[in-house]
């Protein structure tokens, strides 16, 4: 057999590698839950004493000097659940802080806090509670060095101090409070989750240190998991000690350097005994200000040319961020959700009720395992665009999700290693390559270019040692110790076009440079007291493709929005013991979109960001390796049927994921029966005054704390809902298993994914307050419906 021909039945035979049958979907995080929402808006809870260090010395004058501020925001929790509500924290970024008048008294304040509704009401709906920080005044106060990181570290224990109170006895009511008793004994201070957007991404991040070691009396609290969702990156920190998930979008118009990448980086090896994962999502066509929904009806952070980004663009692959106005952007209601709103939603749930909520069902969704069959989103279809150009690349391209696992489910091969990055592996063996050509070009970012190595591989990191070299009185770029390849300063994503004067390669960590003009290889050796990996799911690689480089294939024409026009290859290479050989290709889409080359056509839409290839193990166990005995780890480079030329970066190369299941945060939140439901406060329009809302509860009117207003009518309560406890397949009959406590009938339907309009009504059998149907079906993947809840199923 030709070689192109064993190229040929190799990818005919991996794209059968699935299991013959699915695993049951997982929840979908777009649902409601059981629990009817009750909304405090705004809710006033106290006073907080700001205070921000003069960055530049001396004492705190001016804006930065010391301060007491009304601490408010909005909750959102729910109110017929008697005990056990875990508490998320939600922190805004910087945006103006009125809507009228000036700070830091506006006439109306703009209300930052309410944008993420949409986030509040699903959680609560599901038994959380969650309280938004309006953060207006505090921007006001903030040092124009330091960004107003400490003072959002004060406002945040704050926040959670005033829960703590209000758990335990009710807070009097007065000008600066109106939460009275609605809380008392309901919150769980055991489960806390944090979530920051842009410099609130900061806050949280830095907050975990500043939890850690806050002196007494101040309380430090039990953090289950932290998101940073597009965060800057002011204090430089290496988040540990909590389940840390950043996400960031490739059509950023505000941290358009990805700083979030920074800190994944950071956080993966500052703690080696850490036992927490750490979670990366790169998403297609987002933006920076449409996770707000008060942001998205200020406008487009993100406008302009750009091909892929520029919403006036003919071929922009932007997802839309709504229907909000300005009546309605503080609104929860799902149906005014855009794309944007919809992925975050998804994302931000699954996480929140992953490790906050312990329940495991929402793992698929943090590690990747989603799209191991080449053609399933990373989120729930019901989060998939619907926009006109939301739908110009698929769903499936949108998401790119590294998960970065404990040490107790992780096995490092390269990582590289500081001190011998070259030539020693994270298992102690050797490292040996040929072929490479010096990653580093002529007329590039990077001078003078690095001598070539014996190997041809180089290694590097781009993290600057000044971020801002002339604050400290220093001229010139940015420049790290050892850099990455970089294009020209002048030219398509380089420095004097990017936010701080930053590198385009994004993630700050140590990684290897790899480029080849011919067939290349880089190989270590796997010990045997290290070649037992049965106990993991998989073998991934941090990757990223230097756009820039000439050697790579051109982005001309529609590859500039469409990033599968010109992905980069390579053969990833297990050898047992025996010399079984197993083979994969590396930028098979069962494996994700790391080898696809950035979007955008504009410096500040272009990036180099390490996202991951995923491999699982079956695929080599299938063709004959003995993974109780793996004994070499190879990847070839321009082989026949592969990109002849080329140049990556590459890093973190490990077996990971425990076959058994992530061992972290297992302890699913108990489903407490919901109470009966409160009647619904009165909903009273106001003049948007002190506090710049639009609406006032009971409890502002002089009515009793306990009745604050609830939007029941957005999260209905869950009386009579039929629920789907299973979906499995088997000889293509798919067999359907739920829950109910309705008389009335049951009705489920299946249909093909993308044909709703063909949608099939099943046969249900009631059995006690179970329920049950079938079907047998035609392989391809089907979405199921019962009530309003759907799951999407694969049948083969």
């Amino acid at each position: 057999m030709t070689p192109a021909l064993k190229a040929l039945a190799l990818a005919l035979f991996l794209a059968v590698l699935a299991p013959a049958t699915s695993l049951a979907a997982p929840p979908d995080p777009l649902d409601r839950g059981p629990y009817t929402v009750t909304t405090l808006d705004p809710l006033k809870i106290g006073t907080v004493d700001l205070q921000e260090p003069n960055a530049a010395g001396g004492a705190t004058t001016g804006t930065a000097a010391a301060a007491t501020v009304q601490l408010r925001g909005s909750i959102y929790y729910p109110a017929n659940r008697a005990s056990g509500s875990p508490v998320i924290v939600l922190v805004h970024g910087n945006h103006s802080s009125c809507d009228t008048g000036s700070a830091p008294n506006c006439t109306a304040f703009k209300r930052n806090d309410r944008g993420y509704a949409y986030l509040g009401e699903n959680l609560a709906s599901w038994g959380y509670t969650v309280a938004s920080i309006d953060q207006d005044q505090l921007m006001y106060y903030q040092d124009g060095t330091a960004r107003g990181m400490h003072q959002r570290r004060i406002i945040i224990a704050a926040m959670l101090d005033k829960l703590w109170d209000a758990n335990v006895a009710p807070i009097p009511m007065g000008d600066n409070a109106n939460i009275g008793g609605a809380l008392v004994g309901k919150l769980d201070f055991s489960r806390v989750g944090l979530m920051g957007h842009s410099r609130g991404g900061d806050a949280v991040s830095s907050f975990i240190d500043y939890n850690r070691t806050r002196p007494a009396p101040g309380r430090k609290y039990n953090l289950r998991g932290v998101i940073a969702l597009a965060p800057v990156d002011y204090e430089r920190r290496a988040p540990y000690g909590v389940p840390y998930m950043t996400m960031f979008g490739y059509c950023e118009g505000d941290v358009t350097n990805l700083q979030g990448a920074r800190m994944f980086e950071r956080s993966q090896y500052i703690a080696p005994g850490d036992p927490f994962p750490r979670i990366q999502v790169s998403m297609l066509g987002v933006n920076h200000n449409w996770f707000n929904s008060v942001w998205f009806a200020d406008g487009d952070d993100a406008t302009g040319t750009d091909t892929a980004c520029g919403t006036s663009q003919p071929n922009n692959i932007r997802l839309s961020g709504g229907t909000y106005t300005a009546a309605t952007r503080g609104s929860g209601d799902p149906a005014l959700m855009g794309d944007q709103e919809k992925a975050g939603l998804a994302l931000m749930g699954s996480f929140f009720r992953r490790y906050v909520g312990g329940d495991v069902a929402f793992d698929p969704y943090m590690t990747g395992e989603l799209g191991e069959d080449g053609v399933s989103p990373q989120i729930p279809v019901s989060a998939c665009p619907t926009s006109p150009s939301g739908t110009r690349i698929p769903c499936a391209e949108r998401n790119m999700v590294t998960y970065f696992a404990e040490p107790a489910a992780r096995r490092d091969v390269l990582r590289p290693e500081t001190d011998t990055p070259l030539t020693v592996s994270a298992v102690g063996t050797a490292i040996t390559g040929s072929g490479f050509a010096n990653p580093y070009q002529a007329g590039s970012g990077i001078s003078p270019i690095p001598p070539t190595t014996a190997g041809g591989f180089d290694w590097c990191n781009p993290e600057p040692i000044y971020f801002t070299p002339s604050s400290l009185g220093f001229s010139g770029l940015p420049t790290a110790t050892k850099g990455c390849p970089l294009p020209a300063a002048s030219a398509l994503g380089g420095q004097s076009g990017t936010r701080e004067n930053a590198p385009v390669n994004h993630s700050y960590g140590m990684q290897l440079a790899l480029a080849w003009e011919q067939p290349a290889s880089i190989a270590t050796r796997i010990p045997a007291a290290s070649g037992d990996v049965r106990g993991f799911k998989t073998l991934t690689l941090g990757a990223g493709v230097n756009f820039f480089d000439t050697r790579n294939p051109p982005r001309t024409g529609d590859a500039v929005w469409n990033p599968a026009l010109t992905t980069q290859d390579f053969s990833i290479v297990l050898v047992d013991k025996n010399g079984n050989t197993g083979t994969v290709a590396a930028g098979s889409p069962r494996y994700g979109n790391a080898l696809h080359q950035t979007t955008g056509s504009t410096t500040a839409r272009t990036h180099v960001v390490l996202n991951a290839i995923r491999v699982p193990l079956q695929d080599f166990a299938a063709q004959g390796v003995d993974l109780a005995n793996v004994r070499k780890l190879e990847l070839k480079f321009g082989e026949l049927g592969k990109p002849a030329t080329g140049s990556i970066q590459l890093s973190d190369v490990r077996f990971q994921e425990a076959v058994g299941g992530s061992a972290v945060y297992t302890d699913k939140l108990a489903d407490i029966p919901p109470t009966t439901a409160p009647a619904p406060a009165a909903t009273v329009k106001t003049a948007a005054a002190a506090t710049g809302g639009t609406r006032a509860t009971a409890t502002e009117l002089g009515a009793p704390a306990s009745a604050p207003a609830t939007t029941g009518a957005v999260a209905k309560p869950a009386a009579c809902s039929p629920t789907l406890k299973s979906a499995t397949v088997k000889a293509r009959t798919l067999v359907l298993k739920g829950a109910t406590t309705c008389a009335s009938p049951i009705r489920v339907t299946v249909a093909r994914v993308g044909k709703a309009s063909k949608s099939k009504a099943l046969r249900v059998k009631v059995a006690g307050s179970g329920w049950t149907a079938s079907a047998k079906l035609a392989a391809g993947r089907y979405k199921v419906t019962v009530a309003a809840a759907t799951r999407v199923v694969t049948v083969r």
